[in-house]
């Protein structure tokens, strides 16, 4: 009788610790975040035949994570846990990047790496920075910094068409995390339209 009273205390006993893992499991809230880049138009049509590739951009290892990075001081960093990208920076820019040069009309076709369609020119980025700097809280801003290689495809080999690094801010006018997400936005806007740009000058 002793034996099944101690394994009854046992069961309850873990119930309730169980139980208090799971509410707290539910006490923790995130808020999650994608960045949009919408062009103002879409191109009635390419400009050119070539096919281009976007291939997965790479980032700077600080940068990689889901959760909001803030600069708070001249060597000081914090990745927020309670505020983050819905998807990794890297996958979303690269998604956002390809859609938008879809529909800017530069090349006959846009397609991501796994296509069977053989790409004429390729496209990598590496992101360098992408954070919020509050460094000055009265004057905090949203950062983002792209580097971009435009390839040219020659069966197996690849040569260095086109090379730039865009580095972009914009400033915040609260220290909210939705107005940091919105400014944010802006900066890839911004970077994607100069990206444009230049590439039209070099097609």
């Amino acid at each position: 009788m002793k034996a099944e009273l101690k394994t009854a205390a046992v069961i309850v006993l873990l119930i309730i610790l169980l139980s208090a893992g799971c509410a707290r499991r539910r006490a923790v809230m995130k808020d999650t975040f994608l960045l949009e880049a919408q062009r103002g138009s879409i191109s009635a049509g390419p400009v050119s035949e070539r096919i281009l590739a976007v291939l997965p951009f790479s980032i700077a290892p600080a940068f990689e994570g889901k959760g909001i990075v803030s600069r708070t001081g001249e060597n000081q960093y914090e990745s927020d846990y309670y505020n983050e990208y819905f998807v990794s920076p890297a996958p979303m820019i690269t998604e956002r990047t390809r859609n938008w040069l879809s529909q800017s009309g530069l090349f006959a076709q846009v397609v991501s790496p796994v296509s069977s369609v053989e790409p004429t020119v390729v496209l990598e980025g590496h992101i360098q920075r992408i954070l919020l700097d509050i460094r000055d809280p009265a004057a905090a801003r949203a950062e983002l910094e792209i580097t971009f290689f435009l390839l040219e495809q020659h069966k197996r080999d690849r040569t260095i068409r086109f090379k730039k690094t865009y580095s972009v801010f914009q400033a915040i006018e609260s220290g909210s995390v939705r107005d940091y997400m919105a400014a944010q936005s802006r900066c890839l806007g911004d970077i994607l339209e100069k990206l444009e740009n230049d590439l039209t000058l070099r097609l």
